[in-house]
């Protein structure tokens, strides 16, 4: 169940902010088994005197740069880490047709229990509470 949190320039339609939010979680699911219905996203856009990143290092970025946070329960292999990456930059590529070298992500992993998803509940899968 994670929670994701796009930052980008102010100034792209709707459209593309939700085929990069999609192409997120799709890539979630598929390279690194997150539930189809475990998504939690939002972006933030900002103008450029409040979007301060490096375009030159260690390679060249354009002014599309998305800075892509994910905050994930704690497990998996460097390999999985490394598929999904490899995994997210081509989908994105695809649609909306971000350049991969805009595609800066940094993964948060924590313990199962310091998540509750409401309800007071705790844990990542956590029993439904009956009516």
């Amino acid at each position: 169940m994670p929670m994701t949190h796009v930052s980008m320039r102010k100034g792209q339609p709707a459209t593309y902010r939700a085929a990069v939010l999609e192409g997120i979680h799709e890539t979630l699911h598929k390279s690194l088994g997150v539930h189809p219905d475990a998504f939690f996203m939002t972006v933030s856009e900002h103008e450029d005197a409040n979007f301060h990143a490096n375009t030159t290092y260690p390679f060249a970025r354009s002014a599309d740069l998305l800075l892509i946070q994910i905050t994930l329960t704690a497990g998996r292999s460097a390999e999985d880490k490394q598929r999904f990456y490899h995994d997210l930059i081509t989908r994105l590529e695809a649609e909306p047709g971000v350049k991969p070298a805009d595609v800066f992500i940094n993964l948060i992993e924590v313990p199962g229990e310091n998540w509750s998803p409401g309800n007071g509940l705790a844990g990542r899968n956590p029993a439904t509470a009956s009516a």
